[in-house]
C-alpha cells in the first residue's frame, strides 16, 4: 500500500484543514523542518493524532503509553540502548507474543531486529515518539532505580539524622513518584505521630509514604519556597505555584497549604503542559454525543455550559472544545484563572481579582474585540452570569463551566443567580454534565457472568435495563480486573468520561419561561433522547470499558 504524505492523511482524517496546512507550509518556507513537526509546534495536531494517522495507513492499532505501563519482564529482553535507537518499547509478553510499540510500523528492519533478539512473533502498536522517548528513559531508568525503594531509604536515614542538604532532592523524588504513577494530586498531610503522602490516581486517593514527624516541617518549608509562599506563616492558608522538570516535561503545581491541629497540610495539583489531552475522541464521549458537541461547538452563537463537581474534567473538554474550533476563522478569546494550557491564535488573558480583573470584566472588554468565541473560565457570580448571557444573545459563541451535579440543575443555579429565566430559555444552547470513572485495566481484564438482578442492586433501574434490552434476560456478560503489576492490583487503569447533555430547544425553551421544575425538564430531555450520566455509565459498563461499582461510586 503506497504511503500518502502526512498533511494529506491528516486532512483526510479530519484531523486538519486545508488553511492549517497552508499556514503550516508558509511557516516551513520561513523555518524549514518537517510539515508535521510545524503543524504539532502550532498546536494544529497533537503528537498522539500524528501517530493516529500512521497507525490508520499502516492499519495497525494506535496505543496510549499512558496507559499502558510497560512490564519488568518485557523491558529486560530489549536493551536500552537498542530501544531508543530502534524507536521501539517493549510492553507486555502475553502467549510467547511480545507487545510492542514503535513509532514507525513501516520500520522492517526494527521488526526484523527485535524479533531475532526476542524470538519472540511481534504484535505490533503505534504510538508517538515523543511518548515513547519519554517512556523509554523513565521506564528503563526505573528498572534500574525503583523509586519507591530510594525513598524509603531516605526515609530511613531521615529517621535519625533528618536529610540536610539532600531535602530538595527528597522532596523531587516525591515529586517525580507522584508523576510516573499519574497523580492528579498530591497530599501531604501530618498527624500525631508520623506525616503521610498520598497520591490521588483516578479520582481515588492512596498512601504511598509515612514519613517521620521531625521531616515534615522542612518538606513544607522547601515546598513553599518553590511556590514563592511565606515561610513563617503558619497560621494563615496560602496558595501558590511552580513548575517542576521530569525528564525534559514540564508540569505545572499548584500549591494550597492550609493550618491543621498537627501542623501544616500540603496539597499540590500536578498539571502535565500534554496536548494530547484535549482531543475529543479521546476523551471518551460516546459517538452521539461527540458528534452533537461538535455541532454545538460549530455554532455562531449561544451558551454552552459543562457542569460538574471539582476534578471531572470541565476544563479539558473546554480546551478540546477550543481545538476543535477552527481558530485561523474564528477569533476566540478566553478569561482564565489560571491559563493552564497555551493555545497559538487564541487570545487568552489570565483574571487578576486583586487588581479588578474579573471574569464580568473581561467579558466586557473582550465585546470591544471584535470576537466569535469567548470562553470563560467559570460563572461563579451574578455579574459574569449577566455578561455571559448578554455576549451570547449579541451573537457570540460562549464556553464556560458551573458546579451542578446534572445538567438540569444549571437552569435554576443561572435564575438563583439573577439571570431572567426568558434569558436562559434564549441564550443557552445546551448544558453538558460529566465524571470521570476509572477503566478496567486492559493487561488484567476477565470476562465474568451477573445476574441482571445485581445490576438492579447496583443503582441501576429496571426502566434503564429495559432500554438496554437487557431484560427479560437473566443474566450477561461483564468484565472486570483482577489486578495485577500494571494496575498496582486495583484492576483499573486509566479514566474515561461519562456525560449527560441537554440540548434547550423549543420545548425545553418553553418549559423554562414557564418556570417548570427541573424534574419536569429532565422528563421532557429523556422523552427526547438525553441519556443521564447513569445511563450513559451502563453503556461504557456493557461494552467493557468500566464496571458497575465504578458507576456507582462515582454517580451514586
Amino acid at each position: 500500500m503506497q504511503k500518502k504524505p502526512i498533511g494529506q492523511l491528516l486532512k483526510e482524517l479530519g484531523y486538519v484543514t486545508e488553511e492549517q496546512i497552508q499556514v503550516a507550509l508558509e511557516v516551513q518556507k520561513i523555518n524549514g523542518g518537517l510539515l508535521g513537526e510545524i503543524l504539532i509546534k502550532l498546536s494544529f495536531v497533537s503528537p498522539r493524532e500524528i501517530a493516529e494517522a500512521i497507525a490508520y495507513q499502516a492499519q495497525k492499532p494506535y496505543i496510549d503509553l499512558s496507559q499502558y505501563p510497560p512490564s519488568k519482564e518485557a523491558l529486560k529482553l530489549i536493551d536500552k540502548d537498542i530501544a531508543k535507537q530502534l524507536e521501539v518499547l517493549p510492553i507486555n509478553v502475553v502467549d510467547n507474543k511480545l507487545l510492542l510499540a514503535m513509532t514507525n510500523p513501516y520500520d522492517l528492519n526494527a521488526i526484523d531486529i527485535i524479533q531475532r533478539r526476542t524470538g519472540l512473533q511481534l504484535d505490533i502498536y503505534v504510538t508517538d515518539k515523543e511518548s515513547l522517548l519519554k517512556a523509554i528513559e523513565i521506564n528503563y531508568f526505573l528498572l534500574e532505580q525503583p523509586i519507591e525503594e530510594e525513598i524509603q531509604k531516605e526515609i530511613e536515614k531521615a529517621k535519625t539524622s533528618g536529610l540536610g542538604t539532600e531535602l530538595p532532592k527528597f522532596v523531587d523524588m516525591i515529586l517525580n513518584h507522584a508523576i510516573i504513577e499519574r497523580a492528579t494530586d498530591i497530599h501531604i498531610s501530618p498527624e500525631d505521630i508520623a506525616s503521610h503522602v498520598f497520591f490521588r490516581i483516578d479520582g481515588i486517593m492512596r498512601h504511598y509514604y509515612t514519613i517521620p514527624k521531625n521531616l515534615h516541617n522542612p518538606i513544607v518549608s522547601r515546598i513553599k519556597v518553590l511556590a514563592n509562599l511565606d515561610i513563617a506563616e503558619q497560621r494563615l492558608p496560602q496558595d501558590g505555584s511552580f513548575t517542576h522538570s521530569f525528564f525534559d516535561e514540564e508540569f505545572d503545581l499548584r500549591v494550597s497549604t492550609i493550618p491543621t491541629a498537627y501542623g501544616e497540610n500540603v496539597v499540590m495539583r500536578v498539571l502535565s503542559k500534554n496536548l494530547s489531552l484535549f482531543s475529543f475522541k479521546s476523551l471518551g464521549f460516546e459517538d452521539d454525543i461527540l458528534e452533537q458537541l461538535k455541532t454545538l461547538f460549530a455554532k455562531p452563537q449561544g451558551i454552552i455550559l459543562v457542569t460538574g463537581p471539582t476534578g471531572s474534567g470541565k476544563s479539558t473538554t473546554l480546551y478540546a472544545a477550543l481545538r476543535n474550533i477552527n481558530a485561523l476563522k474564528r477569533n476566540i478569546l478566553t478569561a482564565e484563572d489560571p491559563i493552564e494550557y497555551k493555545f497559538p491564535f487564541i487570545k487568552q488573558t489570565q483574571i487578576n481579582e486583586k487588581s479588578g480583573y474579573t471574569f464580568a470584566k473581561a467579558i466586557r472588554h473582550f465585546l470591544r474585540q471584535d470576537p466569535d468565541v469567548i470562553l470563560i473560565g467559570e460563572i461563579r457570580d451574578e455579574e459574569t452570569a449577566e455578561m455571559s448571557m448578554k455576549a451570547s444573545i449579541t451573537g457570540h459563541l460562549v464556553l464556560s463551566t458551573l458546579h451542578t451535579n446534572d445538567s438540569v440543575s444549571a437552569i435554576p443555579r443561572l435564575i438563583d443567580m439573577g439571570v431572567k429565566d426568558y434569558l436562559v430559555a434564549s441564550g443557552v444552547s445546551a448544558i453538558t454534565a460529566q465524571r470521570l470513572v476509572r477503566k478496567i485495566c486492559n493487561f488484567c481484564k476477565e470476562e465474568y457472568e451477573l445476574e441482571v438482578k445485581d445490576l438492579i442492586k447496583q443503582g441501576f433501574s429496571e426502566e434503564m435495563l429495559k432500554n438496554a434490552k437487557l431484560l427479560p434476560e437473566t443474566k450477561i456478560k461483564l468484565w472486570r480486573g483482577t489486578g495485577c503489576e500494571h494496575c498496582k492490583n486495583t484492576g483499573y487503569l486509566g479514566r474515561t468520561v461519562i456525560a449527560e447533555l441537554l440540548i434547550i430547544n423549543e420545548e425545553i425553551s418553553e418549559l423554562i419561561v414557564k418556570g417548570a421544575t427541573p424534574l419536569v425538564i429532565s422528563n421532557k430531555a429523556k422523552e427526547q433522547g438525553m441519556r443521564t450520566l447513569k445511563e450513559d455509565g451502563l453503556i461504557k459498563v456493557l461494552k467493557g470499558i468500566t464496571t458497575p461499582e465504578e458507576i456507582r461510586r462515582v454517580v451514586g
